[in-house]
């Protein structure tokens, strides 16, 4: 069997925080550990400029900093030349990216420009194939990119998605069901590598949580969502101000970040719930896992998510999860089990969720102990295993993974 030569690339890449961004340094430190090993496969790194540098240092794979600054038409020119360079350097025998669009089509223009023959794979996280024009969600509810992700769709070899309720979005966008692959995301457990743990450079810490883990009238709740209109933070607050009353003095503590914060802050001040919500911004690192560990109920009630990591690392840190069931959500949380699933349309639904984990508190340790149990199902190894499985077929074959 040959030994393939895979070039990993992507145009968003930490300090960046995202789920994309978080999977693929999970992916690429323990793929690193694993290249430890036996050398069955060779991986190179394209990063997209300086400032992810610092997220770039491995021991087995090599990077390359394609000194991307801005989207402008110059500076993309300048990064895909680089990028041609590159592919003809190396000259590997698969290209992944973690998004159809730009990235893909970027791949496609260099190795043509180059002449390099390579076949690609992308992994496709939601926004990039996922189109809701109702909460003006996806690249593709434009013509252009809606063009352009047919294009591409029938240059691939494999289109990986994190989970079966995206596969629809996969071939609706023009892939074959021959090179569509489920892989779910997954997370550090266990012993697994994880850039968070020892913070350093990459993330802030506070010494002051200001949030009190030992009261007995009350719980914390965590959502780490931002404040776009996908994420339905406006329903989370609405379910709060419903619930207040039989939650005692239960907190609130929302990240709320983005330019749509500015809505939920003038929510909250509306139904005077100042005292009971806590703005806590954009966390990472040792700060986030802190948040994490004094929180005693995750909440995620978005439209629309394809396999949200935040719910994993919840449940890794034993916080019971309230979830909406949408997309890949109820492919891994079962309702009553390991997770509550609410609809996220009915505020009332998720008030009543809330009241009924704070009461319950056996309720809440069910819900712990199994999501535990789930969350070492889904640990960042057994998804690498995947893809490599993936990386040989590709450079076996001549054409698409059947």
């Amino acid at each position: 069997m040959k030994i393939p030569k895979v070039l990993i690339f992507t145009s968003s890449y930490l300090p960046t925080i995202g789920g994309l961004q978080y999977e693929l340094k999970w992916f690429l430190d323990n793929l690193d550990t694993y290249l430890d090993g036996p050398n069955d496969i060779e991986v190179h790194f394209a990063y997209p400029d300086e400032s992810s540098a610092s997220y770039s240092r491995f021991n087995n794979i090599p990077t390359y900093d394609l000194r991307l600054s801005g989207y402008s038409r110059v500076s993309v020119i300048k990064m895909i030349l680089r990028f041609g360079r590159l592919l003809r350097r190396i000259k590997p025998d698969i290209v992944h990216c973690h998004r159809l669009l730009p990235d893909a089509r970027w791949i496609l223009i260099a190795s043509r420009v180059y002449r390099v023959q390579t076949k690609i794979v992308v992994t496709s996280h939601g926004e990039d194939i996922v189109w809701l024009p109702e909460f003006s969600y996806g690249v593709r509810q434009h013509e252009k990119p809606r063009m352009r992700a047919t294009q591409m769709t029938g240059r691939l070899s494999a289109h990986i998605v994190p989970s079966q309720a995206m596969v629809e979005y996969a071939a609706d966008t023009g892939s074959d069901q021959s090179i569509i692959h489920v892989i779910p995301n997954g997370i550090p457990v266990d012993n697994e590598n994880d850039f968070e743990v020892d913070g350093g450079s990459h993330s802030r810490i506070s010494q002051d949580l200001e949030v009190d883990s030992s009261r007995s009238d009350g719980i914390n709740i965590l959502s780490l969502s931002s404040a776009r209109n996908i994420k339905n933070l406006d329903a989370l607050v609405e379910a709060f101000s419903l619930a207040r009353h039989g939650l005692d003095n239960s907190k609130l503590l929302l990240a709320c970040v983005g330019d749509e914060s500015d809505r939920i802050v003038k929510l909250v001040r509306r139904k005077q719930l100042n005292d009971d919500v806590v703005f806590i911004g954009e966390v990472s690192g040792p700060v986030k896992h802190s948040y994490f560990r004094v929180s005693d109920v995750y909440c995620l009630v978005s439209h629309y998510e394809s396999f949200p990591l935040s719910l994993l690392e919840a449940m890794k840190f034993e916080s019971a999860v309230i979830a909406s069931r949408v997309g890949g959500v109820p492919e891994f949380v079962k309702d009553g089990v390991n997770g509550l699933l609410v609809s996220p349309d009915d505020v009332t639904e998720i008030a009543s969720s809330l009241v009924r984990l704070y009461k319950d508190a056996s309720l809440r340790q069910k819900l712990t102990r199994n999501g535990l149990r789930t969350a070492r199902r889904y640990s960042i190894s057994n998804i690498i295993d995947h893809h490599i499985s993936i990386y040989k077929k590709i450079a076996d074959s001549n054409s698409s993974v059947h």
